[in-house]
């Protein structure tokens, strides 16, 4: 993988910090963009001095001329992936059309508009490939997060037509589906009240949460050369929370 570089939007924390820095050590010059620049620069900071290849940038992914001034930088683009994410929880009849309006911004159109901004750069790239995060979200509903849901629901739509329309080109569109992985926002939820660990941890067939490793581990499977006839595809990292279909009480 040496010379080749990637740019991971909402990389300042969590998941997009851990792709990040998977992808560094894979030998990517990494790109880590967010729109809070004070944290990702930090991040970026603390790989660097690690030793890694990666650069923190100021990215506001709903805004198309911030979006174009972070890939202007780059001289060559391999890798996007498309990871930046917000969640709101409140019951649907009382969702707003400014929330939901934000929520679709960040989480679909900041998926478009970086992968529509990157498609020049990736069109030159020997291996081109985008990697969008969903969710298990996309596969089963989320009673009061509806702007969340339908968001990533839209981004497995998304996926599977840009892989039909630019695999002509050669560029690979995948999608990683997370479970739930112990990252702030999930423990935001169980702060709430939204989410209870024990229900969760006993509808999950590992039995146990998903780390933000695992996460960067499949995007760093489907972002190199071992995935090159992979296109167009979710690959589900949660667990099988998504795939039991029993509802008997928990054995002792």
């Amino acid at each position: 993988m040496t010379g080749r570089s990637a740019l991971v939007t909402g990389a300042g924390q969590g998941l997009g910090l851990a792709i990040s820095a998977r992808l560094a050590r894979d030998g990517f010059r990494v790109t880590m963009g967010d729109v809070v620049a004070e944290r990702v620069v930090a991040a970026a900071t603390e790989l660097a001095a690690q030793g890694l290849d990666v650069r923190g940038c100021a990215m506001d992914v709903t805004d198309d001329e911030s979006v174009a001034a972070a890939f202007a930088d780059l001289d060559s683009l391999d890798v996007l992936v498309n990871n930046v994410g917000i969640l709101s929880r409140t019951p649907a009849a009382e969702f707003t059309s400014a929330v939901w309006d934000r929520e679709m911004a960040v989480n679909l159109g900041g998926t478009m508009r970086c992968s529509r901004t990157a498609h020049p750069l990736l069109l030159r790239s020997s291996a081109p490939s985008i990697v969008n995060l969903a969710s298990v979200g996309s596969t089963f509903g989320l009673p009061g997060r509806v702007g969340y849901s339908t968001a990533k629901s839209g981004i497995l739509g998304l996926t599977r037509t840009l892989a039909a329309e630019w695999g002509r080109s050669g560029i690979r569109v995948n999608a990683v589906a997370p479970g739930y992985v112990e990252t702030p926002m999930m423990v935001s939820g169980f702060a709430s009240g939204a989410l209870d660990r024990d229900v969760l941890l006993s509808r999950t067939p590992l039995t146990r949460f998903g780390t933000v490793d695992d996460i960067a581990g499949a995007v760093a499977f489907l972002a190199s050369a071992d995935a090159a006839f992979i296109t167009g595809i979710v690959l589900k990292v949660d667990g099988g929370i998504t795939i039991d279909g029993s509802f008997a009480a928990p054995r002792h």
